[in-house]
Order: C-alpha cells, then sequence, then structure tokens
C-alpha cells in the first residue's frame, strides 16, 4: 500500500470532522466561479482524489451526476456514510493511473487539493488521466502561488510537493491540456481550468 494511501486512510476520521466546513467552503467556492464557469451547465462530473465526498455532496447538490474516486478505502467509507442518501458513485482507484472509465466518460472531471501532493511524474498522469476523461473541461482545484505560513506548515508535515507544485502548476499543465485559465478563489487556492484535448 502507498504511503499516501495509509496517510489518508490513518486521516479519515479527521477528515470526515471537517465535512460540513469543507460542504460550506465549496459551495462558496462554485458560486465564486459561477461567471467563469457554471457548473450547472454540465450534466456529470467525476471528482478525482474526492475523499470524504464533501466536494461530490456539493456537485450532486448542483443537479450533477457524481462519481468520486479515490484510492484510501477509509476516506471512501466515510464518504459512503456522508453520501448515502445522494446516489453519488463511489470507486476505490489511485487517481495517477488508469481509471476504470471509458475516454470522454464525464462532461467535467475535477479535483481539489490533489494534485500538490503528489511528484512531478504523477501529478503529470493525472493531468493527462484527467484530460483522457473529462469531454469539456478539467478543473483542478488547488493551491496558489500565495504561501501562508498555516499551509506551508501543514504541508511540509504531510510531505507533499507543494512547494514545487505552487512554483509550477500552470506551466506544468500546460505541457497536457489545450488551454489553462487560472482563477483565484481563495487567498491561496485556485481554479486551473483546463481545456482537455
Amino acid at each position: 500500500m502507498p504511503m499516501d494511501e495509509n496517510k489518508f486512510n490513518t486521516l479519515a476520521g479527521v477528515y470526515g470532522w471537517f465535512f460540513t466546513y469543507q460542504t460550506r467552503y465549496y459551495r462558496k467556492v462554485l458560486e465564486k466561479a459561477k461567471p467563469l464557469c457554471d457548473l450547472s451547465r454540465y450534466e456529470s462530473v467525476i471528482d478525482v482524489g474526492c475523499g470524504t465526498g464533501a466536494l461530490c455532496s456539493v456537485l450532486h447538490s448542483q443537479g450533477l451526476k457524481v462519481t468520486g474516486v479515490d484510492s484510501a478505502a477509509r476516506m471512501l467509507a466515510v464518504a459512503a456514510k456522508k453520501l448515502s442518501s445522494t446516489g453519488v458513485q463511489l470507486v476505490q482507484a489511485d487517481a495517477h493511473q488508469i481509471l476504470p472509465f471509458s475516454d470522454k466518460s464525464f462532461d467535467i472531471a475535477i479535483s481539489s487539493y490533489t494534485a500538490h501532493g503528489m511528484p512531478k511524474a504523477e501529478r503529470i498522469k493525472l493531468y493527462r488521466e484527467m484530460s483522457r476523461l473529462a469531454r469539456h473541461r478539467v478543473i483542478l482545484h488547488d493551491y496558489n502561488d500565495k504561501r501562508a505560513f498555516i499551509v506551508d506548515i501543514a504541508e511540509r508535515l504531510e510531505g507533499s510537493d507543494y512547494y514545487n507544485f505552487i512554483h509550477c502548476a500552470e506551466e506544468e499543465m500546460s505541457t497536457v491540456f489545450r488551454d489553462v485559465v487560472v482563477q483565484n478563489m481563495a487567498p491561496t487556492a485556485a481554479w486551473y481550468i483546463c481545456t482537455p484535448n
């Protein structure tokens, strides 16, 4: 079992405590993003690295058919409880591997705070896989280059590739996608809205 999967399995309960906070946060983000990319215009979305399902919940409330994917079984167990009445499909799979869906299976592929935690080679695989799955847009909700002390500490403790990611995110994505538009959504977070190949 990969180290990240172990780590997120261990932290699943903690993430579960923040589910309500996360859903409020994602509602605000989706509202702010509407002028640039109104997700309610689409029918289907895959949330890659869905964790405990907070973003899946908000996407479902927007009327989308949602599929959530995560490698950590305990994260998905929490998500299954939180999303039990929604009809959201949950699948255990690694985000940087070939996912068990046909090409262009979803209108939108979205991932939140997943890319920065991966080494560069795995991020590129993630981008390619999301591009393969999405008909219209790939959206990566992740850190921008505006550092904050608490984020620096948390990411150092987590052992992520945060520092490399924030310095080259748009450039990296541009090697995979036809177009990348960056829109800041919070002081330290952005939407990287990408056009798949």
